[in-house]
């Protein structure tokens, strides 16, 4: 039986189709048969109602003129020509009379071939019971539609007309709904088929180009089709998300390419000082006081860059660890106070507003503001003043508005665009000052806490980085 059973589950899956225009087809053939099956259902059901009136109709006539015969039949008991002409040889006439004798009537309007009705007994069962369906009495007969009626003086009359007639009209009735019901799903499932392998034509192209994109073209696209369609929005979707993966791509190529160049420079520098060391050429102690401060220098600056790149990497996956209410005029306060430690000749103005409240993470946010004040000690002159201003309201009045100015000598406008990049320093004379990740940073933490961050500069005019936060709700 185990043996059996993987078998009889391949067989299952063989008879259920795979793809969606087997599966659409079917489902569509299935419902139309449905349908189908339930009006000619309802169809033959009122045909054959209708049949069986109409039989009962002109049954329960003959009855009652026969029942009038007998009353006014004379003592012979027999019946007049109008009822023999109603009689016709269709029909089963019989008396049973009170004494327990049965006499058939108008005998010679039928064929004696035909097999009589099998009559219920006992009859008083059926008198209320109205017309009722009853067998033949001897087998090969046809059924019978059988009324019974009690006559005074004369007994029980039995009237049943033969069913045969009837029963070929509706079983002609069957044919025609099989053979038409066949006809309409053979030709609904022939245009099915032309509809469904024209309309899921784009699909079929799409899943070849994406097979061509998976078995390496990075920089195919599916083909096109109507956006109007759902085939079409299908592959403007994929497009795009191809187009961002690609972007995506590139710029974690790029991502990559700058990160490994600038740990190349200290893991160079650190390798070079081993290397006089090896060689014996640092013979005295103030040669190895030099050579170890450079060590220190160099792996101090790979600490920062590796941190950076892990802060970079944390905001992408997991933007903000923990959010709770933030008093961002205090941090601004502190790191201006640790800026002014770091550097006594910073000339820098802070004005804050009580109220300026936040949700997000107060590490992040103080590392917003230290990045913006290191940003002015590394590119703006010594001596040149710079403000930094901390107020709510502005272009929409739930927010908290950080602005941090110099007058320095400004940004180009071509570097404009890429100062958020990360590793971008567009002043070469500074290029190993820093690893270009500072005002990245500031972007991606701002965007992090649903915010966002801008610049304006100009040469001569000094520069201008605002960052703008959700105030806390309650604030």
């Amino acid at each position: 039986m185990k043996r059996d059973e993987p078998r009889r589950r391949s067989v299952r899956l063989r008879l259920r189709p795979r793809s969606l225009r087997g599966r659409l087809l079917l489902a569509l053939l299935t419902l139309a048969a449905v349908a189908l099956i339930a009006l000619d259902a309802v169809v033959y059901t009122a045909l054959s109602s209708d049949l069986m009136h109409r039989t009962d109709t002109t049954l329960r006539a003959v009855r009652q003129r026969t029942a009038q015969q007998l009353q006014q039949a004379g003592p012979d008991g027999k019946l007049g020509n109008d009822v023999r002409l109603l009689g016709a040889s269709e029909f089963y006439l019989q008396l049973r009379r009170p004494d327990g004798t049965v006499r058939d009537l108008v005998t010679q309007l039928r064929d004696p071939e035909d097999a009589a009705p099998r009559v219920p007994n006992p009859l008083s069962e059926v008198r209320g019971a109205g017309a009722l369906t009853v067998g033949p009495a001897e087998s090969g007969g046809p059924d019978y539609r059988l009324l019974v009626q009690r006559v005074p003086g004369r007994g029980t009359l039995v009237a049943a007309t033969p069913l045969d007639q009837v029963q070929g009209t509706l079983r002609q009735v069957l044919i025609v709904e099989a053979a038409a019901t066949g006809g309409v799903l053979v030709l609904l499932a022939g245009a099915g088929l032309c509809v469904l392998r024209r309309g899921l034509r784009p699909l079929e192209s799409m899943a070849r180009d994406a097979d061509a994109i998976a078995s390496g073209d990075h920089g195919g696209q599916v083909a096109p089709a109507d956006e109007d369609t759902e085939v079409g929005r299908l592959g403007l979707a994929l497009n795009t998300m191809l187009a961002v993966e690609r972007t995506t791509q590139d710029r974690l190529r790029r991502f990559v390419a700058d990160a490994s160049h600038e740990l190349r420079t200290p893991v160079t520098a650190v390798l070079g000082y081993a290397d006089l060391h090896h060689q014996g050429a640092v013979t005295t102690p103030a040669q190895r006081e030099r050579v170890m401060n450079g060590i220190t220098t160099e792996a101090l600056r790979m600490q920062r860059l590796v941190d950076d790149l892990l802060l970079l990497a944390r905001l992408d996956s997991a933007p903000v660890r923990e959010r709770s209410r933030v008093d961002l005029s205090g941090v601004v306060r502190d790191a201006v106070s640790a800026a002014r430690v770091v550097d006594p000749h910073l000339s820098v103005s802070v004005h804050t507003e009580d109220g300026a409240r936040v949700r997000g993470d107060a590490e992040q946010l103080r590392r917003v503001v230290d990045n913006l004040l290191a940003n002015i000690r590394e590119h703006t002159p010594s001596g040149i003043p710079a403000r930094v201003r901390l107020h709510t309201g502005g272009p929409v009045p739930a927010q908290v508005t950080l602005a941090v100015a110099d007058e320095g000598p400004g940004i180009p406008e071509e570097a404009l665009p890429r100062v958020f990049d990360r590793f971008y320093r567009g002043d070469p004379a500074h290029s190993g000052d820093g690893s270009g990740l500072g005002l990245a940073i500031v972007a991606a933490i701002a965007h992090a806490h649903g915010g966002t961050v801008d610049v304006a500069s100009g040469p001569g005019e000094g520069t201008r980085i605002t960052v703008r936060l959700p105030m806390a709700p309650g604030s």
